[in-house]
């Protein structure tokens, strides 16, 4: 079958693999070549993908599972791949730390602003602050 991973800019991944299982909190349930068609969401999830003896492991922070026709679209906010499992779960934890770290620094730039735009205003006496 074949296999599209579909990020916000486009087609990030594209190969043909044998199945793929996906792992979800609820349980895990596999497709397969000939498959009914399907439709699953994925929120902070694993796919396992297999193409002979390779396996990968795609993390999938939100999104979409479609398989019809022998095609499985994997439409994703945020979609990563690794190679193992242990991987896949360093990743994750890597992606959680920089998404945190970045909204810290936002936080902080708003509040520097907001002072900044305080000081402005009294400065003008444009308004009673």
């Amino acid at each position: 079958m074949k296999l599209e991973v579909i990020g916000q800019q486009g087609i990030k991944y594209q190969e043909t693999i044998d199945y793929a299982v996906i792992l979800k909190k609820e349980g895990e349930f596999a497709i397969l070549d000939k498959h009914v068609q399907t439709l699953t969401t994925v929120h902070n999830e694993f796919i396992k993908l297999v193409q002979n003896d390779l396996v990968f492991y795609l993390y999938v922070q939100s999104g979409a599972v479609v398989y019809k026709n022998r095609l499985l679209r994997i439409f994703a906010m945020s979609a990563e791949l690794a190679r193992s499992k242990e991987d896949a779960v360093k990743l994750v934890t890597r992606i959680e730390k920089e998404a945190s770290e970045k909204a810290k620094k936002q936080n902080v730039d708003y509040s520097q602003l907001e002072k900044e735009l305080r000081e402005q205003i009294t400065k003008a006496k444009a308004g009673h602050i």
